[in-house]
């Protein structure tokens, strides 16, 4: 028989658990890796609509003032002869820009940029207070 105080002293009781512990994180990371992705969850966006596109006919439409290649300006479908002062007085003269007070300004590709700001300075001059420029749909 053995004495307490001999070997069986010595000999510890408990249980390791260090092996334990690689075993199961060698367990969870084989899990993690063979698991399945997650559902890709689809986020409801809210895509715009097209714009809707006015005719020069609309009564709903904005005046349109074309600058042409050759400088000539129009508003709306009437040409307008002369200088600043002429477009100005168009402008004045004009029902549907009084009464909406918003114009758009639409240039051809060769205009000077100087011009169009005429044109859009005129406007201002004519007491309208929301000018605009008008471009090809994109």
């Amino acid at each position: 028989m053995l004495d307490e105080e001999g070997p069986a002293a010595d000999v510890v009781a408990e249980i390791n658990v260090t092996p334990m512990i690689d075993v199961l994180l060698s367990l969870l990371i084989i899990f993690m890796v063979a698991a399945k992705p997650p559902p890709n969850h689809k986020q409801p966006i809210s895509i715009p609509q097209d714009p809707i596109e006015q005719t020069e006919n609309d009564p709903d439409a904005t005046l349109l003032i074309k600058i042409d290649a050759a400088g000539a300006v129009t508003v709306g479908k009437t040409p307008v002869a002369g200088d600043r002062a002429a477009l100005v007085a168009a402008l004045v003269a004009s029902e549907k820009a009084q009464t909406d007070q918003r114009v758009a300004v639409k240039a051809d590709d060769k205009v000077a940029y100087g011009s169009v700001i005429d044109v859009m300075s005129a406007a201002r001059e004519a007491g309208i207070e929301h000018v605009g420029i008008a471009s090809e749909k994109l």
